[in-house]
C-alpha cells in the first residue's frame, strides 16, 4: 500500500473532511474542517503550515493519559478544546492489551481483536461520557468561524466516527462516508509498520494487534447500526442522543456547504 503525499509529514492523516460531494449534487466546503492523528509531534515546518491553514480551533478526542503521554502542539493563537470519548475505558482497555505480550494474546487472538474494535465503536454510540464528548463537538463546530482540526491519537477511530456522523449530516453518501472512512489505511500505512516493527521487538504478536491499528467497515457498520437501532437514523442520534439542536444541525449545513 503507497502513502499519499501529507500535508502534515509528522501527522500523517491529517487532512481536509471536506471536498466530496451530496446527494443532492452540492459539495462540503474545504478549508475550514480538517480531520488528523495526534498532534503531539508536530514539528516547526508543520507547525507552520496549521498557521497558513489559519487553524483557529483544535479538538483533542483523547483521554486525559495519552494527552499528559503526547500533549498537542496547539498552532499559535488556535484554541484547545477537549472532547475525551473514552475516557479512563480507553486507558484501562488498550493499556491491558499493551502492557503484556500474552495478555494481547488473550484479549484479542482470532476473531477477538475485530470483535473487540467492534465494541468500542458501538459505544461511541451507547457511552454517556461518549455521547457528552461528541455533542460538545458538533455544537462547537456548529457556531465556529475559525478553520478547525478534531483529532485523536491516529485520526482514525474516534476520529472516524467523528467524521462519518459530520459528512452524513451533510448529506454525503454512505459509501463515500465509508471510503473516507478507509482512506486512513493508506494515510497511516508507514506509520503504522513502524509501531508494528516495535511491538514485535518487546514481544508482541504484530497480527494481535493489527486489528486495533487497522480500519474495518465492519467496525464503522457496528456504530451506525447502534445509532440507527437507537435513534433510527443518524440525524436522530444527533439530535436525541447527543442533544444537537435542529438550529445547530442547520447552521453546520448553511457553514460547510457549498453548491
Amino acid at each position: 500500500m503507497t502513502s499519499p503525499t501529507p500535508i502534515l509529514v509528522t501527522a500523517p492523516n491529517f487532512r481536509d473532511a471536506g471536498g466530496h460531494a451530496t446527494a443532492t449534487g452540492r459539495k462540503v466546503r474545504t478549508g475550514l474542517v480538517y480531520r488528523s492523528d495526534g498532534l503531539g509531534e508536530v514539528d516547526a515546518t508543520d507547525a507552520a503550515t496549521l498557521v497558513r491553514l489559519g487553524i483557529g480551533l483544535v479538538i483533542d478526542l483523547r483521554s486525559a493519559t495519552e494527552r499528559d503521554r503526547e500533549p498537542d502542539r496547539v498552532p499559535a493563537g488556535a484554541e484547545l478544546l477537549i472532547a475525551d470519548v473514552m475516557g479512563r475505558e480507553n486507558d484501562e482497555l488498550f493499556g491491558e492489551v499493551f502492557a503484556d505480550p500474552d495478555r494481547a494474546g488473550e484479549l484479542l487472538g482470532g476473531t477477538a481483536g475485530r470483535e473487540l474494535m467492534c465494541e468500542v465503536y458501538r459505544r461511541f454510540v451507547t457511552s454517556e461520557g461518549a455521547r457528552v464528548a461528541y455533542r460538545s463537538v458538533f455544537a462547537r463546530m456548529a457556531n465556529e468561524a475559525a478553520p478547525t482540526v478534531f483529532h485523536c491519537s491516529h485520526g482514525k477511530d474516534r476520529t472516524g466516527w467523528t467524521s462519518a456522523v459530520l459528512l452524513t449530516l451533510l448529506g454525503v453518501p454512505r459509501a463515500t462516508v465509508v471510503e473516507d472512512y478507509l482512506a486512513s489505511a493508506a494515510h497511516l500505512a508507514e506509520k503504522n509498520r513502524a509501531i508494528l516493527e516495535h511491538i514485535a521487538e518487546r514481544g508482541f504478536d504484530p497480527a494481535h494487534l493489527a486489528p486495533v491499528f487497522d480500519v474495518h467497515v465492519e467496525y464503522l457498520d457496528t456504530a451506525f447500526a447502534a445509532a440507527e437501532e437507537r435513534y433510527g437514523s443518524v440525524e436522530g442520534y444527533v439530535r436525541d442522543g447527543l442533544g444537537v439542536s435542529d438550529p445547530e444541525v442547520a447552521r453546520l449545513r448553511e457553514r460547510l456547504l457549498t453548491d
